[in-house]
């Protein structure tokens, strides 16, 4: 099959910040200067600058530059010496060029071939830092119209990257990804969404080739900031997430990224088919559908069949065995499997915050709160900016009894994702119990409001149509409770979440009968997680009667 529509990219020229590199000269620029570069270097070079964002090997480097000759790594070392000096380069804090792990070398700035058209903003640089933006899922290009994962997961993949940016706000997926289609008006959405920002773009797959093309759209102005396409083998998807990630990290914050943001833009990498079935999976992993989750575990397993050094996948199969033992099937076998899946996902990339929110949540599940604690304390370290860090930690601190940290943990959720509703909703209920009323009920309308904007874009979402009935409950708005409630059970008849939130709305409302009917269906079967039970002030009217006794010493 011919692929004519996606050709091979350029690699006669490059641009990178000030520079611009001739690959068929060897010929370095700044500005209208020469910069003098030794034919090895200038080789090393294009060598880096055609795989940006990616590490290439020593090996690799020897094989390509010196062909048939051997030398020692002192050569290699004295042309990166040499390539930092004239590009100004601190190996500490690099801008260009950084070492990868004593391997080999990764060309870490944004870079344009001559085929990659670049296109700069009509209004120039922004006037001072953008600090919130939305990625929405990008549209799908390809003649089949099959690649909705690819679409979705390069855009998770990218809000995930941009999270590790201090002081940048990213909208949550469940939010952006409500917005879909070419047709999307970028300044409405831009509004909705309460973002001075927006990422969007489009993907054209034939074969093994790739076309991406993004824009970094101003909301205010719905001027583009910055545009890019790129054309690249399936396997370069890697490092066009990463080029991608870091133009637009640089382009908002100046340039002024720390190492820390930097290491947090970059993104593990895999063979191609493990990375679909690795985007499958977590395509998967958000439903609360029992035979979605039952399908993600089993596509992440595939993906680990394919490449077991994949520290994401690790990390994704632990978080569907954990929420499959908590709501599902409180199968011994799946709690083992969370915890030889979040080991091994830390075993190969410790630095990797949602293999520490992964463990942190089995350990959680397993009554082991203090272990969970320096995991979740230690994702939040790597990524001050990750919401699931924030939330499961709260819910840990809620379950052991330390009411008051969980109340903070929220409370930081909240402000981490301001579109969500259910930090507001669980800070609503840790204040309640501290006693602290007026907070309390600040904390309930705002979590209210927020289902209420959530509901407004998808009046079928299920988690908003789960939590908020139990709100509006407990602000004495009744009557919306039970109309929100019934269509929640209408439309989600089994799903743990809908059950167990309706039972606690009847139990409030002095219905026990409809409220056991409706806990029996989850707790009856061994499934819940004990001591949050034990704790949750939305259980209060039925702790006497015997047959929620029962449901709760079946509960581990």
């Amino acid at each position: 099959m011919q692929h004519d529509d996606l050709p091979s990219p350029s690699e006669a020229t490059f641009k990178f910040g000030a520079y611009r590199f001739d690959a068929g000269t060897g010929q370095l620029r700044s500005g209208q200067k020469d910069v003098r570069l030794s034919p090895k270097a200038a080789a090393v070079l294009q060598v880096l600058l055609a795989r940006p964002g990616r590490p290439v090997n020593k090996e690799e480097l020897f094989s390509t530059v010196w062909r048939g000759v051997v030398v020692t790594d002192h050569s290699l070392t004295r042309c990166i010496r040499e390539l930092r000096a004239a590009l100004g380069d601190d190996p500490k804090a690099p801008r260009f060029i950084e070492t990868w792990h004593r391997r080999g070398y990764r060309f870490v700035a944004p870079v344009v071939t001559a085929d990659e058209a670049e296109t700069p903003s009509p209004a120039g640089t922004p006037d001072g830092e953008v600090n919130s933006i939305a990625v929405l899922p990008f549209a799908d290009m390809s003649a089949d119209r099959d690649q909705d994962y690819l679409c979705e997961g390069l855009a998770e993949e990218l809000i995930g990257a941009l999270t590790h940016v201090s002081g940048l706000r990213v909208a949550a997926r469940s939010a952006s990804f409500q917005f879909r289609g070419p047709a999307v008006d970028v300044r409405a959405v831009g509004r909705q969404l309460d973002v001075a920002a927006l990422l969007e773009g489009s993907v054209r797959k034939a074969g093994d080739r790739l076309r991406i093309a993004v824009q970094l759209v101003d909301v205010e102005s719905g001027f583009e900031k910055w545009s890019r396409r790129f054309d690249r083998r399936l396997d370069d998807v890697f490092a066009v997430q990463d080029e991608i990630a870091q133009s637009v990290a640089t382009l908002l914050r100046g340039g002024n990224l720390s190492r820390r943001e930097r290491q947090g833009l970059h993104r593990p990498e895999t063979a191609p088919n493990a990375y679909e079935y690795y985007l499958r999976a977590r395509q998967l992993l958000h439903s609360m559908k029992q035979t979605d989750l039952e399908r993600s575990r089993d596509l992440f397993a595939l993906a680990l069949e394919l490449d077991g050094s994949y520290a994401p996948a690790w990390a994704g199969l632990a978080t569907v065995h954990a929420v499959l033992y908590e709501w599902f099937i409180a199968s011994d076998s799946d709690l083992e499997h969370a915890h030889h899946a979040s080991r091994k996902a830390l075993e190969l990339s410790p630095r990797l915050a949602d293999a520490h929110v992964a463990r942190g949540l089995t350990l959680s599940l397993s009554g082991r709160y203090d272990e969970a604690r320096r995991d979740f304390e230690e994702a939040i370290a790597i990524n001050p900016n990750l919401f699931d860090a924030y939330y499961y930690y709260g819910r840990c601190c809620f379950a052991c009894g330390e009411i008051g940290r969980s109340a903070e943990l929220f409370r930081k959720a909240a402000s981490v994702r301001q579109e969500d509703f259910q930090s507001s909703l669980l800070l609503e209920q840790s204040l309640r119990v501290l006693g602290l009323e007026d907070d309390s009920r600040a904390a309930r309308c705002e979590g209210i409001a927020r289902a209420e904007r959530v509901l407004e874009l998808n009046p079928d979402d299920g988690r908003a149509l789960a939590l908020l009935p139990t709100a509006l409950v407990e602000g004495g708005d009744c009557e919306r409770a039970l109309a929100l409630l019934q269509r929640a059970l209408d439309l989600y008849p089994d799903d743990p979440s809908t059950l167990v939130n309706s039972a606690c709305v009847y139990a409030k409302l002095g219905r026990k009968e409809e409220a056991l009917n409706l806990l029996e269906q989850v707790f009856g079967r061994g499934c819940g997680k004990r001591h949050w039970i034990e704790r949750d002030p939305d259980y209060d009217i039925l702790r006497d009667d015997p047959r929620f006794k029962a449901m709760l010493d079946r509960l581990k």
